[in-house]
């Protein structure tokens, strides 16, 4: 038996029990990642040694029943912080120093059990909804020709094939939809949680500053990796009860929708009906400055992430974007000219507290994952024009702060995986992941693509 493929849950019950052991369970992911070529780009480091030995320490625990991820292996956005490593924000001209101690996210996941066994690749800064640099483009698993998203695609590709059950990631505004842009290209399961400051206007910095979202093959290990990242036992997955759901196709930014997301989301649709919810076609309101608000962030979100690194070496989209970013971080234009999150969030609360919906519920990507090109070498007018649209869906809801999450519903007709989102009002988290699991459970998508084996 291969431990590689086995669900989170699988592993940490197993492990608690003392069925298997958590090394042996990461031996066999180390050797997934060096045996399998598809992670050699996704991939930028594997704490071989590392984890080999935190696992052992895992193992000599007497009393497991406390760590509900004991012995699962987590890849890591190579951007988050691991003590021992030098963070890398996407590319190589933005390596910072060795850290001292972990992101907060990765003490507790660590803290619950987990081990990190490898770092997934980045777009430069986090910025973009496709994952390249220095020659390196990773092939979406199911359809080789399309890439793997950003800005976390290749922890998205990690989890996508198998080298880890669960990945944590880049969330946030300004980070291209965060984990979910990601994971819609790859045909997982992701969740972006609720964030807000107390006064975004007085702080835009901690909200532009990037938040971390979960990846997985399944709802409950995504569930699970949520619950370590904020010290809450896991829950089960269960009926949520009749719900009134809002669907839409029209995407909130520029972008063209085509027929295959329409006809999975209609899909999706269908079975909630089915389930028993009460679903409606809507729109829902942003208010009017939601496409200068987001580019506002987007840039602005750029210029505070260089002077992490400084603009030498980074690519040329990359110093473009910054350069409007200090324009507009400096003039104050964010917040106030522009609009912000806290704007956009307050329209869309009062959208579902004014027309009583529980959900809204929309395409995961507007059309397949971007084309498997190197778009770090393309000028920033390109990559607004024929990548951006990637996130149209996906990244108003990073920038409101609203909990969302992405969930796999079938094959698309070009072969590409098929996704839809699911987007709730604050305090909602429990229903969306209840309405998720419904889902899959009715449609029964491919946890991984067709072609992937385990030997």
């Amino acid at each position: 038996m291969s431990w590689s493929g086995t669900t989170a849950q699988q592993i940490a019950k197993a492990v608690r029990r003392g069925d298997a052991d958590a090394a042996f369970v990461v031996d066999h992911h180390l050797r997934r990642i060096e045996d399998h070529r598809e992670a050699d780009a996704a991939i930028t480091g594997v704490r071989k040694v590392e984890s080999l030995a935190e696992a052992a320490a895992v193992d000599e625990i007497e009393n497991r029943d406390s760590l509900p991820a004991a012995g699962v292996p987590v890849a890591v956005c190579e951007q988050l912080p691991v003590a021992g490593h030098a963070p890398r924000l996407g590319s190589n001209a933005a390596v910072l120093p060795i850290a001292d101690t972990d992101h907060r996210a990765v003490q507790r996941i660590r803290g619950a059990g987990a081990v990190v066994v490898a770092f997934g690749r980045s777009s430069e800064l986090g910025l973009w909804p496709a994952t390249d640099d220095d020659g390196n483009v990773p092939a979406n698993p199911w359809r080789p020709d399309r890439g793997i998203g950003g800005p976390s695609g290749g922890t998205a590709l990690a989890v996508a094939t198998g080298a880890a059950p669960i990945g944590i990631g880049l969330d946030g505004p300004g980070s291209a939809g965060g984990v979910r842009t990601a994971a819609a290209a790859c045909g997982i399961v992701a969740y972006s949680p609720e964030h807000v400051p107390a006064d975004i206007d007085a702080d835009p910095d901690h909200w532009l500053g990037g938040h971390v979202g979960v990846m997985a093959t399944t709802v409950d290990d995504a569930a699970l990796a949520y619950a370590a990242l904020t010290h809450r036992a896991p829950r089960t997955t269960g009926d949520p009860g009749r719900l009134r759901i809002a669907a839409t196709n029209i995407a909130p930014l520029p972008a063209r929708v085509d027929d295959d997301a329409t006809k999975w989301l209609l899909k999706a649709v269908r079975s909630l009906t089915d389930l028993g919810h009460d679903t409606f076609r809507a729109k829902p309101r942003f208010g009017a400055r939601l496409t200068p608000a987001s580019s506002g962030a987007w840039t602005c979100a750029a210029y505070l992430r260089s002077l992490k690194c400084g603009p030498d070496g980074l690519q040329r989209r990359t110093k473009r974007l910054v350069a409007v970013g200090e324009r507009t971080y400096l003039r104050g234009l964010f917040g106030g000219v522009l609009g912000d999150g806290n704007r956009i969030r307050r329209h869309l609360e009062d959208w579902f507290d004014q027309e009583d919906y529980d959900v809204l519920i929309t395409p995961g990507l507007p059309g397949p994952p971007p084309a498997a090109k190197e778009w770090s070498l393309e000028p920033l007018r390109a990559n607004v024009a024929h990548l951006a649209s990637a996130a149209a869906f996906t990244a108003p809801f990073s920038l409101a702060g609203l909990p969302a999450l992405v969930v796999p519903v079938g094959m698309r007709s070009d072969g590409a995986p098929a996704t839809v989102q699911l987007v709730g009002p604050p305090g909602s988290t429990g229903r969306l992941f209840d309405i998720a699991a419904q889902l899959i459970a009715k449609l029964r998508p491919r946890r991984y693509a067709p072609g992937l084996s385990w030997d």
